[in-house]
């Protein structure tokens, strides 16, 4: 059930990245430590433009399996309750395993991203700049203009080049 008054008062109260950011922070599982990365995150701000934490994305898609990331995702937001810790019952928590950083494309900055990953234990880490031979020409293309138009320094009024990191955990 929505409480309306509830979300409202979270809606006034906490940007999108703050909601993500205590996504992150409640899930532990495997060598994956929620608290760890949002506190390293938070004291390494000026490495990343935003973050997002959800099942992997896949392109091209041809099995489907970023579909079944959605619906995973779907059934335990329908099935999640919080529970005190004493309680035996235990539900399935928000299962993304996947941390997306969106970042200015800078070899210290990446550096300094990679090196995070091995501090968190990630599985995998991977860089994508649009020119990945794994996307098709027009999603590279979309991905290129996306991030060369969606990252732009305020201050400078200037655009500059962006890369997404991903850091997967099994």
């Amino acid at each position: 059930m929505l409480d309306l008054a509830k979300i409202k008062l979270i809606a006034q109260s906490y940007s999108p990245q703050e909601l993500f950011a205590a996504l992150v922070w409640q899930r532990r599982f495997n060598e994956f430590d929620g608290e760890e990365v949002i506190t390293d995150l938070a004291k390494n701000s000026s490495l990343w433009a935003s973050f997002m934490f959800t099942k992997p994305i896949f392109a091209p898609d041809e099995n489907g399996l970023s579909f079944g990331g959605v619906i995973d995702t779907l059934l335990a937001m329908a099935n999640y309750r919080p529970m005190p810790e004493t309680s035996i019952l235990r539900f399935v928590a928000y299962p993304a395993d996947t941390l997306y950083i969106l970042a200015e494309n800078q070899d210290t900055i990446v550096s300094q991203l990679l090196d995070l990953g091995k501090k968190w234990r990630a599985d995998s880490v991977d860089i994508t700049d649009g020119t990945n031979e794994d996307y098709t020409w027009r999603l590279k293309r979309r991905l290129m203009a996306r991030l060369e138009a969606g990252v732009s320094d305020q201050e400078m009024q200037r655009d500059r080049d962006a890369v997404v990191m991903s850091y997967w955990w099994d």
